[in-house]
């Protein structure tokens, strides 16, 4: 190594050895290589890189209300436009989710007539779906749960204006 270059592996190591026992000791020792330059730092981990060191993430919940809706599909699109992240932070869970929506949105567009098609594709990526070791991943998965959990509340809540309907022309 150069003259005024130090490994921070090897800093360490000369702290440890000295056994420097008051925080003067340490300073001052520190103080000693303040003008030399470090050259090798351990690179840092990917961020959750480990499934150990996954942070519980909340999903975001279905809205309670989603506006004037006609059309399954309008109640659907009402809920998955009202999707909140609260104060979820994670950037690979958010780009997931969101992956998730934007797919089955345009599916669900494409077929709005027949939501039902979009609902039995859905099911069958949700049971095909296994990866979820990392955010981006768990972010995709549920956001299919979510995409899942629209369509079946916007036919609830389609079966319920119908019998409203019928109700009120008894």
């Amino acid at each position: 190594m150069a003259n005024n270059q130090i490994d921070m592996f090897e800093l360490v190591k000369e702290v440890e050895k000295q056994q420097l026992r008051n925080v003067d000791d340490v300073f001052s020792s520190l103080d000693s290589l303040k003008n030399e330059d470090v050259t090798y730092v351990k690179p840092e981990a990917p961020r959750y890189a480990n499934t150990n060191e996954v942070k519980r993430v909340s999903k975001p919940g279905l809205p309670e209300n989603i506006g004037p809706y006609d059309t399954r599909f309008e109640a659907f699109k009402g809920i998955v436009e009202h999707v909140s992240y609260g104060t979820i932070d994670v950037n690979g869970y958010i780009e997931g989710h969101k992956t998730a929506l934007e797919k089955y949105f345009r599916e669900a567009y494409e077929n709005s007539k027949d939501l039902y098609v979009v609902e039995a594709r859905v099911n069958d990526e949700i049971t095909r779906y296994t990866s979820r070791t990392h955010l981006y991943e768990k972010g995709y998965y549920d956001g299919l749960l979510y995409v899942y959990n629209a369509l079946k509340k916007s036919k609830e809540l389609l079966m319920g204006k119908i019998n409203k309907e019928i109700n009120l022309n008894l």
